[in-house]
């Protein structure tokens, strides 16, 4: 294999926000593509700003490992550490996103990526990997299944926006 063609894995930095920002910016469009809808607009300065400020700064909020073939960004997964007192879990992690780009999805880059976070969940002594997947993502289900994950039907996702907040 050339060394150009060779994909590599390793712990996001500072100086991969573009890339990330970019990689982002194709998975928007990947998820509008599937809704049919449109989507709200990617500020690209700002969300490089937030990502710099939420990933690199004084508060970390995730962390994440970078995808690369040769000098070229070709996927991504962010999460963060979570707590989870139900049955003695303790330590869990919660995945943000995992995207690969469309020209080397099926290399076992996504693997790779899930595999990179399986490892980081087990050096902090977590058992537990939770991420949410939309389910028009017919492409993602089927990965997370492939993989050995499995749905939590006994919890549903919900959320609370800061509109209905009384602060």
């Amino acid at each position: 294999m050339a060394e150009y063609t060779k994909i590599y894995i390793r712990p996001i930095k500072r100086t991969d926000v573009n890339d990330i920002v970019w990689l982002e910016k194709e998975f928007d469009e990947y998820l509008e593509r599937l809704s049919k809808h449109r989507r709200k607009p990617f500020s690209t300065k700002n969300h490089a700003n937030r990502i710099l400020k939420d990933g690199f700064g004084k508060n970390r909020a995730f962390q994440g490992f970078i995808a690369r073939r040769g000098n070229s960004a070709i996927g991504y997964i962010l999460y963060h550490v979570g707590y989870d007192p139900d049955e003695m879990h303790g330590r869990v992690l919660y995945i943000i996103d995992l995207f690969v780009t469309d020209g080397v999805r099926g290399l076992g880059v996504g693997s790779r990526l899930m595999k990179a976070v399986a490892v980081e969940c087990k050096k902090i002594g977590g058992i537990d990997i939770y991420f949410g997947v939309w389910l028009k993502n017919k492409s993602a289900i089927k990965f997370y299944k492939k993989i050995g994950a499995n749905w939590v039907k006994e919890v549903p996702f919900m959320r609370w926006d800061k509109s209905h907040w009384k602060t």
